[in-house]
């Protein structure tokens, strides 16, 4: 089997490299030439409308992006913004003479939408609205929170400004919380446009991307993947790869690919100080995909483990590092915490599953995709692990999912964390991810101490296209001894478990500090299995739901008039 190990060692020393990421810093703040780069597709002569208010407005706004439009790399809509106090204040500019829409994103796309849309026929007013499972028309809000403070129509251009509260507290309208962390949820932007007189279909016309909005780094313009890229290469003394070289997939629907290196393996392609003993901590990680074969690639796993065997002691005493499915960036580790690899007898070797996903069944299809790492050669002073809950182990393999609306839920017993956390205080959740595949439509995980909820991660609009790992956006959290969990997942149209493309999972992955384990397992608590403790068997409850109504969606349900802190009108502009 031909692998890929590749390399990298940032040779100048630590101390140095933060000097020269504050100097990086003070040097990457929102220029106006980088917004006058917006648009390359258009001439001078076409921009002047966009210049022009660049000259007057520019210097209100601290940060900006592009949307990048999938008709191509210099269409789009550029986005500006400033935080004043509790409310944001937004300028998008798009090339269209009939509508713009505009909105905050659940999971990246069109589904779970918070958006705001404004037509040329109607210059003063903004209607609030949202989406939910149906590719359609925007639903109007019971509440217009956003505030038309200025629209410009000039030679095809639209330029809005306005401003909404980061918390409306209407349930139509997602919360905009603080990103800065690279260990939480950046925050989905999406626009839309065209030249109808009505809101219809946008075509190519639209266009979304990643961002940290209280982010210094988005000062330049950069998108959140690379903003955190920046910040890996500057806090890790180097990286690897661990990716295939020309694997070519199966012509087969499903296919699991495994790519093993041993600790021996990695260690001997780097360059490491004299210092370093045989343990690497590991600071976060980012796809490495092939372009040209992305669109295969289902999802990866990554795990620590004894050694390059499938055996059922390896499989069961491994640790699970990583999951990544399409819309993931990446992650980082607050900088006090890694991830130790290398440092015991079962931990010495990196496994990697690949699954793809080949539908058309195409032969040739030759592809290069992997992880790549970035470590430390010291190690931090926590150690982080991930807890695995709903079904981690895929026992319901085989189980068929009932036509209709259903729920699964899955019961962990507060025994199991008694278990793993005796004697300790508990420990500090930094990210969580909900998994399920294609016909999920709703996840849920919550924290229950003393019959009371006392955190609940969710996921309202699921769509594993957009985010099949669904990263949450949420404060870190404690979870004590005694605390149980239970993991719902929702389903539409029915299906079966398993492994397959089309098959349905059910999985929350917990990233926490400090690191629990018991005799050589790490904390784990699995449906239909008595390992690593016969208390961390979790109990299942199916049940078939009625209506929409039924799945508990916070997002889109209906607010009261007296409960908007604007109006239940169609915002019109500010005098």
């Amino acid at each position: 089997r031909n692998t890929t190990l590749l390399f990298h060692n940032n040779a100048i020393p630590m101390r140095l490299r933060l000097l020269l990421l504050l100097l990086a810093a003070s040097l990457t703040k929102a220029t106006k030439e980088t917004a006058e780069s917006y648009f390359p597709s258009f001439g001078d002569a076409e921009k002047e409308p966009y210049n022009s208010w660049l000259d007057i407005n520019f210097s209100t706004y601290e940060r900006h992006t592009f949307l990048t439009s999938n008709a191509g790399p210099g269409e789009g809509a550029a986005v500006f913004w400033v935080v004043d106090g509790d409310h944001i204040q937004f300028a998008v500019a798009v090339k269209a003479s009939g509508w713009l829409g505009f909105g905050i994103s659940e999971a990246g796309g069109m589904l779970g939408a918070d958006v705001v849309t404004f037509r040329t026929s109607s210059p003063s007013e903004l209607v609030d609205s949202y989406i939910l499972e149906a590719r359609a028309a925007p639903l109007p809000d019971d509440c217009n929170n956003w505030i038309l403070l200025s629209s410009q129509l000039d030679d095809g251009w639209i330029i809005l400004e306005m401003k909404r509260a980061l918390d409306t507290g209407d349930t139509q309208d997602h919360k905009i919380v603080n990103d800065n962390n690279f260990f939480s949820a950046p925050t989905r932007l999406i626009s839309a446009w065209g030249d109808t007189p009505y809101v219809g279909y946008h075509g190519l016309n639209s266009a979304r991307n990643a961002v940290r909005i209280f982010s210094e780094e988005a000062d330049s313009g950069m998108s959140s993947a690379q903003a955190m890229v920046n910040t890996l290469d500057s806090e890790s003394d180097g990286y690897f790869d661990l990716r295939e070289d020309q694997h070519e997939i199966l012509a087969t629907k499903t296919e699991y690919h495994v790519v093993c290196k041993t600790a021996s393996e990695i260690k001997a392609g780097l360059d490491l100080g004299q210092d370093t003993v045989g343990v690497l901590t590991l600071t976060g990680g980012i796809p490495v995909l092939s372009p040209e074969t992305a669109q295969f690639i289902h999802h990866f796993t990554l795990y620590v483990q004894k050694g390059c065997g499938d055996g059922f002691g390896i499989r069961f005493s491994r640790t699970m590092l990583y999951a990544w499915a399409p819309g993931e960036d990446g992650w980082r580790l607050p900088r006090d915490v890694g991830i130790p690899m290398f440092d015991n007898d079962d931990h010495q070797a990196l496994r990697l599953e690949i699954h793809y996903n080949n539908p058309g069944r195409l032969s040739g299809q030759l592809d290069s995709s992997g992880i790549r790492f970035y470590y430390s050669e010291t190690a931090r002073t926590h150690a982080a692990a991930i807890l695995e809950l709903g079904d981690p182990t895929v026992r319901m393999t085989g189980e068929k999912i009932d036509d209709g609306l259903t729920k699964y839920e899955f019961a962990c017993p507060g025994e199991c964390s008694s278990f793993f956390l005796a004697g300790g205080s508990g420990v500090t959740v930094f990210a969580e991810y909900l998994h399920m595949h294609e016909k999920g439509v709703r996840m849920t995980n919550e924290v229950i101490r003393n019959n009371e909820v006392v955190h609940k991660a969710h996921v309202d609009v699921f769509e594993f296209n957009q985010q099949g790992a669904f990263k949450v956006p949420q404060d870190s959290y404690q979870v004590l001894p005694g605390d149980s969990f239970k993991t719902a997942c929702h389903y539409r149209d029915g299906a079966k478990f398993g492994i397959g493309s089309d098959d349905e999972m059910c999985i929350a992955y917990v990233m926490y500090y400090p690191a629990k384990g018991f005799g050589g397992y790490p904390w784990l608590c699995p449906y239909g299995l008595d390992i690593p403790s016969p208390n961390c068997n979790q109990e299942l409850s199916p049940s078939s739901l009625g209506s929409d109504a039924e799945l508990g969606r916070i997002f889109g349900s209906s607010s009261s008039a007296s409960e908007c802190l604007t109006s239940n009108s169609p915002t019109s502009q500010e005098t």
